[in-house]
């Protein structure tokens, strides 16, 4: 298909849009409100008036998510959504973190949930708890990522509790309701509907390292082995740092000269900086879309099918995603009352060669903590490509060229690749029976489900230091791993409507229903012991000694719920509404299995009571709502596990944290109230809203005392609050006939605190990571604190400066730096029109928050950032010996060595000749905690759609072009050479780094066709 991209420049298609005039006159100001207002989708998939919600709802129309091609759209909503916080992965395919109005669980699922028409869908994330904290793994994406942008006709996001109370617990973290494109009736025949884009990527060079270019390979300000190889100096090869000789071109003895058939084998080469940097290694990365439907309607039916294949590949080399996407819908009138509707999507996706991420084998920890300034990346794609062996710069020694730390970056991408394959089947059909004209009933049975095979390898004369498959007890100098994950949601719907205009004035809205929830999850792991027995051979039978015996989990969990929804609306003006659930699950105890919770929602449209030429609608709202939640399964028995085989002697090991039979459901309070208006014949409008959640009740794994056999105990305890503000502006400054100009403003600040914890227990780590960092909810303190050691200050707050001119470090690593979350975010865009030609661009904002750079904490020792080198007060270069005038005096105080006690300004000056590591000068991790605020050219579009006489055509029915740039420019932000978006992954580890991507400017040229 890149084929067709590539040659055709035919394109789009856009299924007809119905458009409102908002500024049409109406004498009947209740009539206008519902246009202007409109129908949006809610919870179960039923359609309401939006004038008579009492809660935050906020829609975002399939354009908007599919104008530029991605391999997971959930990127085209970052900045688009008021309270909606998307963060982007770098990751290629990587998954993306999306939370609605701040954080509901200490430890548990904060995503929000995904629903396609009116059926829920699941986005796991099957990420090891080594890659979430930042041990090393993949990041295998969000399973959501699989929804088809081009299928989707309209996405609302339902914000607060009362409007999502409907999907029970699962619901929680708010939902984001999508509905996808239905059949519509043409005027001959089939409609057909294509496009097709190709989007190229490269690095944003602002978020890759910039080297100091002054010295080479080493740690103790000397580049060269203690002893002379045929009298001259040769490189340490094996430090895998730039603290040594300054360059000065003098002949010398490097990793080359001593690899069989290297260009410069037996040959001395320039002691200078490298022509080819790391940044050389990258390519630019592909995505081509190509998209086809068709459609049609008549009285009785309608129905749509659509392919859509994707094929990306990533700025790494040997990487590539193949994903394609067979979907379709239909719906059918069986009688005047009884109409069945089916939906069913089918996908397949194909990955190879993730990027790691972490600290383990991640070719980015290497170029971002680890590098030699004077290695020739080029010189390394060469040996590989020539030999295809592991000739890496990183030689243990002049006649042992295994690895000392390193592979060669190459021979890790071909040969220790890994690759998924990932096949799903989604999918719903209901029956829906009008009894009357006031009553129906719906039957619905729903399910997702999908299979996903991950393979990893590690070939023979690779680095065998880092840890591999299931066995970390034992030495694996190769390898290979094979999982198999299965994972099913079924959903069996039964719901009663009945709507009935009462009176003139007054009207109800009424549902009764039932669901139930089956949630299945199978995973297989095995792996390899001791290596590869023959090499190249990548199966489990193939390990050097006995494979470790597969870890197996199979786990069922069932919610059974009953639910209730009234609606009463008076006057098409005041409204109230309320719902009450009942679910019972199997994840808890029999005694405890059962939860109940209601919501009330009430608004008023007082546009219909205030008089104003001006106003054109407005209303008032309120909601309050409980919902109850359960816990995972297997959360009620203890058991022992499997563990890796002494030998053939199969081990097994208790649970490290207790289960506890007497859970109970976790609690979710939430408060909301919002005004919202459009004034002005609907020019400007504006939608605030403030909330308040108060989580509850939470299952957790707290600590115990060891004598009871484990470490932790699960418990309901703690509280989160989240507090905030939401504003949505939408405004239209100019409007002409053949001109407009319309912008639109996304702002909230949700801020979650922790509000209890169980007695005697101060805080929870979230996560524990390397450079003794570790990411908090303490008692009374802000969710997601960064704690690290910290600078000793004086009584007036002046880091104290220790005898040898480095600062003083705190004993423990437990000060607290602030939260990861944003103070606020916000995006603005804008869209200027001129007759057919439209220029969109959207400008993303996050305020605040804080994140932890292992890269620059390493990389302080490693003298490979700019900052390592330069000139001190004394105008010599710092790297002098102290005696040859170098070194710094750091800003701070010491002792005063005549007032003991007592501290004066700091003279002493700092040793900077060696590395860090090698003196023991190294700063506390606070100096590495970095303000991930950041304002960003998020998006900029040029379309251009072209008039139909313009084909003189009955088959050519409409047609647009357009040029889609994504992420062009960071405008600002205050972390290094780095993306502050960058992360392992989704989840509630986030505020740190450890060898992240790059990130991509990337440019689309779309076509869309409608025949």
């Amino acid at each position: 298909m890149k084929k067709l991209t590539t040659s055709l420049i035919v394109l789009v298609l856009s299924s007809s849009v119905a458009i409102a005039n908002a500024q049409q006159k109406k004498s009947d100001t209740v009539t206008q409100t519902k246009e202007i207002e409109g129908v949006v989708v809610t919870a179960l998939g039923i359609k309401r008036e939006k004038r008579s919600l009492g809660y935050a709802t906020q829609e975002v129309k399939g354009e908007d998510v599919n104008k530029n091609p991605t391999t997971n759209f959930l990127n085209n909503l970052s900045g688009k959504v008021a309270g909606l916080e998307i963060k982007q992965s770098t990751n290629f395919g990587g998954s993306i973190n999306v939370v609605t109005r701040g954080f509901k669980s200490l430890l548990g699922d904060n995503q929000a949930l995904f629903v396609v028409d009116g059926v829920p869908i699941m986005n796991k994330n099957i990420n090891t708890a080594s890659q979430a904290t930042g041990g090393g793994g993949y990041d295998y994406g969000s399973s959501v990522s699989d929804i088809n942008p081009n299928d989707i006709e309209t996405l609302n996001v339902l914000k607060g509790a009362a409007a999502t109370a409907l999907y029970g617990s699962r619901a929680q973290n708010g939902a984001i309701i999508i509905t996808t494109k239905r059949g519509k009736r043409n005027k001959e025949g089939i409609g057909m509907e294509f496009s097709t884009s190709i989007t190229m990527s490269t690095i944003d060079k602002s978020t890759f390292p910039t080297y100091q270019t002054q010295y080479g390979q080493g740690y103790t300000g000397n580049s060269f082995s203690s002893t002379l190889y045929q009298g001259s100096p040769r490189v340490a090869f094996g430090n895998d740092a730039s603290y040594g000789s300054p360059y000065d071109g003098s002949m010398v003895w490097q990793y080359g000269a001593f690899i069989p058939g290297s260009p410069t084998q037996g040959q001395r080469t320039p002691w200078q900086m490298a022509k080819n940097g790391p940044i050389k290694f990258f390519n630019t990365g592909t995505n081509f879309v190509n998209s086809l439907a068709f459609s049609g309607a008549d009285d009785k039916s309608s129905y749509r099918l659509s392919y859509t294949n994707t094929d990306a590949t990533d700025i790494m080399p040997n990487s590539s995603l193949v994903k394609n996407n067979f979907s379709g819908n239909a719906s059918y009138k069986l009688t005047d009352k009884l109409t069945a509707n089916l939906y069913a999507n089918y996908i397949t996706q194909k990955t190879i060669g993730r990027n790691t991420t972490g600290y383990n084998d991640n070719i980015m920890t290497n170029f971002r903590q680890w590098w030699p300034t004077n290695v020739d990346i080029k010189d390394q794609e060469y040996l590989y490509r020539a030999f295809q062996k592991n000739y890496t710069w990183n030689m243990r020694g002049i006649s042992d060229l295994t690895p000392a730390f390193w592979d060669n970056p190459y021979f890790q991408r071909y040969e220790n690749y890994q690759n998924d394959s990932r096949d799903r089947f989604a999918g719903n059909f209901s029956l829906s029976y009008d009894v009357t004209k006031d009553i129906n009933l719906l039957v619905r049975m729903g399910r997702d489900g999908y299979t996903m095979i991950t393979e990893d390898r590690k070939a023979v004369g690779s680095y065998a230091g880092n840890s591999f498959g299931l066995n970390g007890a034992v030495n694996q100098p190769s390898g290979y791993a094979t999982s198999l994950y299965k994972f099913s949601e079924t959903n069996y719907d039964f719901i009663g409507t009945y709507k009935k205009n009462i009176t003139d004035d007054f009207n109800v809205n009424a549902l009764l229903g039932g669901n139930i929830n089956v949630q299945k999850t199978y995973s297989n792991q095995q792996s390899t012991s001791g290596g590869l027995y023959i090499p190249g051979i990548y199966t489990i039978a193939n390990s050097a000694s006995a494979p470790v015996r597969p870890l197996i989990s199979d786990l069922t969990k069932y919610v059974y719920g009953v639910f209730a929804q009234v609606s009463l609306g008076y006057k098409n003006t005041y409204f109230l509404e309320g719902t009450y659930r009942r679910d019972q699950s199997t994840a808890l105890p029999d005694n405890d299995a059962v939860y109940w919770y209601p919501s009330l929602s009430a608004s008023v449209v007082f546009s219909n009571l205030v008089k104003a030429n001006w106003l054109s609608f407005g209303k008032i709202r309120a909601a309050y709502a409980k919902v109850g939640s359960d816990t995972a399964a297997d959360q009620l028995l203890n058991r022992y596990f499997a563990q890796p085989s002494y030998g053939d002697i199969p081990i097994y090991a208790y649970n490290t944290t207790l289960r506890n039979f007497e859970l109970k459901s976790q609690g979710l309070k939430n408060f909301e109230v919002g005004i919202e208006a459009k004034m002005f014949k609907n020019r400007f409008g504006f939608d605030v809203a403030w909330f308040q959640n108060k989580a509850y009740d939470q299952i957790l794994p707290l600590p115990v005392s060891f004598a009871n056999g484990a470490l932790a105990k699960t418990q309901n305890a703690g509280e989160l609050t989240t507090k905030g503000f939401e504003v949505s502006i939408n405004a239209t400054p100019i409007k002409s006939t053949n001109f407009s100009w319309d912008l639109s403003l996304n702002w909230s600040n949700p801020w979650t605190k922790v509000t209890a914890l169980a007695p005697g227990i101060e805080n929870i780590t979230i996560g524990r990571l390397q450079g003794g960092v570790s990411i908090n909810a303490p008692l009374n303190g802000d969710y997601g604190s960064i704690w690290t050691s910290d600078y000793v200050y004086d009584s007036n707050g002046n880091p104290i400066v220790g005898a040898n001119g480095a600062y003083l470090v705190t004993d423990t690593p437990t000060y607290n730096q602030g939260s990861f979350q944003a103070k606020w975010t916000a995006g603005l865009s804008n869209t200027i029109s001129y007759k057919n030609l439209s220029l969109s661009f959207l400008i993303d904002w996050k305020k605040g928050g804080k994140v932890y750079s292992l890269d620059q904490y390493y990389g302080y020792g490693t003298g490979i950032y700019p900052d390592s080198v330069g000139f001190n007060d004394l105008g010599n270069p710092i790297r002098n010996t102290l005696a040859n005038g170098g070194g710094v005096i750091l800003p701070g105080v010491m002792e005063d060595p005549n007032n003991p006690g007592h501290f004066i300004t700091n003279t002493i000056r700092l040793d900077k000749s060696q590395s860090s590591q090698v003196l023991g000068t190294d700063l506390p991790g606070a100096a590495y905690v970095y303000d991930a605020s950041f304002v960003k050219l998020r998006e900029v579009a040029i379309t251009y759609r072209f008039d139909k006489h313009v084909f003189n055509s009955k088959f050519i029915q409409g047609m647009s072009v357009s040029l889609v740039g994504n992420n062009l420019w960071i405008i600002h932000k205050n972390l290094p050479y780095s993306d502050p978006e960058a992360g392992l992954s989704s989840g509630n580890i986030q505020g740190y780094q450890s060898g992240p991507m790059p990130a991509t400017r990337n440019i689309s040229f779309n076509v869309k066709v409608n025949f």
